[in-house]
């Protein structure tokens, strides 16, 4: 039988209506693929994903081959169970803001997931005459080279990268484009197109949100998502936007250990509350100089604070100078009620329609704090969906954690979809990992559209693994 290619990397999954039955499944599983290894294992994962019922006993491995899935079958980190008791629970999307953006980031997925590809492509060549440069240029420099895509092991990470001691990298092209992505004017776009592209994908494996939460640009995301703005609108706005700010004096931002209140008596004319990213955690931005003077303030006290690597002072009083060209041009948009709900940065609750297609709010948004930790309260509050953060990292996740630490409610299900940039594996296995996390909290997958460009065969697997 003639097969067709198959993405580098396979979802196994395995359901049973007993704990001793899916060990009994696993089991079988690994004695039938050793004893047909000549089986294409991406058939073996298509016939299980499309065959089995789906009980509450459920059990995921993320494996490249079949040499591989048998090490990963008896592999305790890589095997992940669930006991799936609830019924179906809601899925929001969580968008980062700038920060954990870097070179070459999802190339994989722009390499083997065609609707991610498409969305990045008709992106980049929309905003290649706003802003003067075709962005895949930037992100991914040596274009579609095949990165090296190591296996999947214990942890994953480049330590000296985590640490920021890693050897400075000897590809010239890497080293420029680096410092092109960090510029204003281009990051901004970056990220709103690699989150807009990741969401098309999960949506298209149907994965759709029932509420979403933005974090600055990434509420641009969630707006686009919702049809408030339209994706020429989206793109539009967000690269005049980032070039606005770019123009702007340049400032600094400083994320300290202190509440709201313990921020307020920091504030002056220089100062900005930026953002409120947990119970205990803000950042202050405003003019360098006084950013110092705060730092060296704090630092004495014996508090922690970490300065932002950002060449503005974000969603702070020195954004000001941009709100009237701002305005102006949201003004010439067809703004739309959202479709989706979604939290507001400005109120740290749901965006009203009134709000969304009001051109004040969208300038209010670029000066105003992003209120992300009331936010975060409010959808967990009414919803306790699983969390999935669409883009680099893990920033929301991690402040998600602080934000319900004490709620006692639904066990917290807060999940990435795309590595940090020093961690290691393959960006697709990252990304089935989560897919198969998705699928074990009792997410319905679309199966049919995560295969709608590549045709599958079912293969003749036993009844017994079933």
């Amino acid at each position: 039988m003639l097969t067709s290619p198959s993405r580098p990397w396979q979802l196994l999954v395995l359901s049973a209506q007993t704990d001793s039955a899916l060990k009994t499944a696993t089991v079988n599983l690994a004695d039938y693929l050793r004893q047909h290894r000549d089986l294409n294992l991406a058939d073996v994962a298509h016939t299980l994903q499309r065959e089995q019922q789906a009980f509450k006993h459920r059990r995921m491995v993320v494996c490249r081959d079949i040499e591989d899935a048998l090490v990963a079958l008896e592999d305790p980190r890589r095997v992940l169970t669930n006991i799936q008791e609830t019924t179906e629970r809601p899925v929001a999307f969580m968008f980062p803001g700038l920060g954990t953006h870097y070179v070459n980031m999802a190339l994989e997925l722009y390499q083997v997931e065609p609707v991610f590809r498409a969305s990045v492509d008709y992106c980049c060549e929309f905003l290649q005459p706003l802003i003067g440069q075709d962005l895949r240029d930037v992100i991914y420099p040596n274009g579609k080279k095949e990165q090296r895509s190591p296996q999947e092991n214990s942890s994953g990470l480049d330590l000296r990268k985590m640490l920021g001691r890693g050897h400075t990298p000897v590809d010239t092209k890497i080293v420029a484009a680096t410092s092109l992505l960090n510029q204003t004017h281009l990051a901004q776009p970056a990220i709103f197109v690699i989150e807009y592209a990741l969401a098309q994908l999960l949506i298209s494996w149907g994965i759709r949100p029932t509420a979403m939460i933005g974090y600055s640009i990434g509420e641009y995301v969630a707006a686009t998502l919702a049809e408030v703005l339209s994706l020429d609108e989206g793109l539009k706005l967000i690269a005049a936007r980032a070039q606005m700010i770019q123009k702007l004096p340049n400032g600094a931002m400083l994320a300290v250990p202190l509440s709201q209140t313990e921020i307020s008596p920091l504030l002056n004319d220089k100062l900005s509350l930026s953002a409120v990213n947990g119970p205990s955690m803000g950042v202050i931005a405003g003019e360098t100089d006084a950013i110092e003077v705060v730092e060296q303030q704090l630092t004495k006290k014996g508090l922690a604070c970490r300065r932002l690597e950002t060449s503005h002072a974000f969603h702070s009083h020195m954004m000001e100078g941009a709100s009237s060209d701002l305005r102006k041009l949201v003004t010439t948009f067809n703004l739309q009620a959202p479709k989706i709900p979604y939290i507001s940065n400005v109120t740290g609750t749901w965006i009203t329609a009134a709000s969304a297609t009001n051109p004040d709010y969208w300038v209010k948004h670029l000066c105003q704090p992003v209120l992300f930790a009331p936010g975060m309260q409010e959808l967990w509050k009414q919803q306790y969906p699983i969390l999935l953060e669409i883009g680099p990292g893990q920033t929301l996740g991690s402040f998600t954690q602080q934000c319900i630490e004490n709620n006692p409610a639904v066990s917290q299900i807060i999940l990435p979809s795309l590595r940090y940039s020093y961690d290691r594996k393959p960006d697709l296995a990252f990304l089935l990992k989560t897919l198969g996390r998705l699928w074990l909290a009792g997410v319905q997958i679309d199966w049919a559209g995560f295969y709608a460009h590549e045709p599958r065969h079912s293969v003749p697997l036993p009844a017994y693994l079933f």
